[in-house]
């Protein structure tokens, strides 16, 4: 992400829909100042990774895409989320896509050891794509959110390295498809087993 990003984000977070289903916390408005605020703190962590979501062909913005390494856990560990903010491409499953490239990131770049992420109770699509991408719901605190009036669990979702290398190469294809040889001779390729890995240039 750049500061130039700055104002269609400012859009999408001031977005009723957008907040209500993209988010772990919902209608969290922001104001400029307050996105700016964000924007430098992260560029000063280098363990915070923020990224605007891009189509391949037009590259035109459509989302966002965050991986948080955590340094206080023991076991190494990185939060991540996404929300595609362009409303016209709900329902099309960009968002596993986009979940798959985030954990081809931490896993395959990062070598994390797990993943998390967490998503309100009524966002079953959120749900859906997680548990597609081989996350397993780890967890719940109990009435965490009020939106619209009431109060919702928030769920949690956590992958570990070993289960995503057991997956990774099937959730490739199904994601690439034919374009899958391409994404892997041009990435570095692990292994069920394999710790650290190479890049080709």
């Amino acid at each position: 992400m750049e500061k130039e990003d700055l104002k269609l984000w400012h859009v999408w977070e001031n977005d009723f829909e957008v907040m209500m289903w993209s988010r772990s916390r919902p209608l969290n408005m922001a104001n400029m100042a307050q996105l700016e605020a964000r924007f430098d703190e992260w560029s000063k962590d280098e363990n915070s990774l923020h990224f605007i979501v891009e189509l391949t062909d037009s590259k035109e913005a459509i989302g966002i895409a965050r991986i948080e390494q955590e340094s206080w856990h023991t076991v190494k560990t990185a939060g991540v989320g996404t929300y595609i903010g362009r409303k016209d491409l709900w329902n099309k499953g960009m968002g596993k896509h986009i979940t798959l490239a985030v954990l081809e990131m931490a896993f395959n770049h990062l070598n994390v050891e797990r993943c998390e992420a967490s998503s309100v109770e009524y966002n079953h699509r959120a749900h859906k794509v997680l548990e597609l991408c081989g996350f397993k719901r780890s967890g719940v605190s109990r009435q965490a959110m009020f939106v619209n009036g009431r109060k919702w669990d928030d769920y949690h979702f956590d992958i570990l390295r070993e289960e995503y290398l057991k997956i990774r190469m099937d959730l490739l294809k199904q994601t690439l498809g034919e374009k899958l040889d391409e994404y892997v001779e041009r990435h570095c390729t692990i292994k069920e087993g394999e710790r650290v890995t190479g890049s080709r240039a």
